[in-house]
């Protein structure tokens, strides 16, 4: 005797592979949109569903900060929990400019606007060179300045 016993038994077992097939090619494709929106949005600086700083703010500050709670030192100090704390607050780090360790107090968020816009005229001789002139770009870094906090 030669062929299937049970026409039904093939035919659903073909309809489980085909579903199968389906499943995972739509997942590919849903997968690989979420990907390309991502890699759109960061390329036009914004992640989805990350506050505004992410994206814009870390991309460019992690190049000399680090963010992280306990992050290491790079060529500038730690940001995480920056606004409110004391300015020039980590005494060993020798990094800091006698300009900056002069300024005293605390990071307000006026301060950090004054120091984003031009950190030579807020504490004169530091060594910060990095300006972001537009008052929006820098009122929402400090606001993602603000969310990373102890």
């Amino acid at each position: 005797m030669t062929g299937v016993r049970d026409p039904g038994l093939a035919r659903r077992f073909l309809a489980r592979r085909l579903v199968a097939r389906h499943t995972l090619i739509i997942t590919f494709l849903v997968t690989a949109g979420v990907a390309a929106s991502v890699a759109w949005a960061a390329s036009a600086g914004r992640i989805p569903g990350e506050p505004w700083g992410r994206g814009t703010a870390a991309d460019s500050c992690v190049v000399c900060h680090s963010l992280e709670r306990g992050g290491p030192f790079r060529v500038a100090p730690n940001l995480f929990g920056i606004v409110g704390a004391e300015k020039a607050r980590d005494r060993d780090w020798y990094g800091y400019t006698a300009a900056l360790r002069q300024k005293g107090g605390t990071w307000t968020e006026a301060d950090l606007d004054l120091y984003l816009a031009d950190a030579s005229a807020f504490a004169p001789g530091t060594t910060k060179t990095i300006r972001i002139t537009d008052p929006e770009e820098r009122k929402q870094i400090i606001a993602f300045l603000k969310t990373l906090h102890r």
